[in-house]
């Protein structure tokens, strides 16, 4: 269902490993990969889940709400975004990737992802 969406993402942006529609609780929806597959980008994946579901918890402590963030790990850069409040699509690219293209694109295809998640 998601494939379309996360491949879209992948062909457009520049440096694009791989995306990820992932729950907080670590289970992974879908993912689309350039390539191959990477078998560290689920660890990193479900890392990323773990951390930004710490910050949502710190909200009680009027913080703010975290959507986005990124993780550059070596020659990697994941960019996460939070949608429909317990999922993060995921998009993981190469040093030389286009991260401000990256975020666009999990930004256009984010209300798509929220729609069809409820």
């Amino acid at each position: 269902m998601f494939k379309q969406k996360l491949t879209s993402v992948v062909n457009n942006v520049d440096g694009a490993i791989g995306c990820l529609l992932i729950g907080f609780d670590g289970i992974p929806i879908d993912s689309v990969y350039k390539d191959e597959e990477l078998p560290q980008m689920s660890a990193v994946a479900i890392e990323l889940s773990n951390l930004l579901d710490k910050f949502r918890r710190l909200q009680i402590y009027d913080v703010g709400e975290v959507n986005e963030v990124s993780i550059t790990a070596g020659s990697i850069t994941a960019l996460a975004k939070v949608v429909a409040e317990e999922y993060l699509l995921i998009l993981a690219l190469t040093a030389e990737g286009d991260v401000n293209r990256g975020q666009t694109m999990l930004r256009l295809i984010s209300p798509f992802v929220e729609r069809e998640m409820r």
